[in-house]
């Protein structure tokens, strides 16, 4: 797959590049290798797990951390779909269950375009 094309699916699926890549001073590799990595920051279960235990400390650690690295990659629907997960919880905590996990499926559908372009990626132009 060519790099423009693959560049074009991410902006497609909500990752604004001309930003990140300005964000990795230009350097489209650089910004590549890292978006690659996005997959391992998609703990999911992780979360879900924390938010049926109503772990405040590790649910709110790993809702931050997602959103950092997508806002780092400048993943932006995703990014705001995980803002709304902590404006949330900042909001009250666990009393809105239903809400929370409402929130974190949205992001997940969020995350699984953007996995499904990623694999692509991986499948055409594999890691050197």
């Amino acid at each position: 797959m060519d790099q423009a094309v693959f560049l074009q699916k991410l902006d497609g699926a909500g990752i604004n590049t001309q930003k990140a890549i300005g964000r990795f001073m230009g350097n489209t590799a650089l910004f590549l290798k890292f978006v690659r990595r996005l997959p391992e920051a998609l703990r999911f279960g992780e979360i879900r797990a924390a938010l049926e235990q109503q772990d405040d400390e590790t649910f709110y650690m790993l809702v931050h951390t997602l959103k950092g690295t997508a806002a780092n990659l400048s993943a932006e629907n995703l990014a705001e779909c995980v803002q709304a997960i902590l404006v949330e919880y900042r909001a009250s905590g666990f009393k809105h269950m239903r809400k929370l996990d409402g929130l974190l499926g949205q992001a997940e559908v969020e995350s699984k375009k953007l996995s499904e372009i990623l694999r692509d990626l991986d499948e055409a132009m594999p890691n050197p």
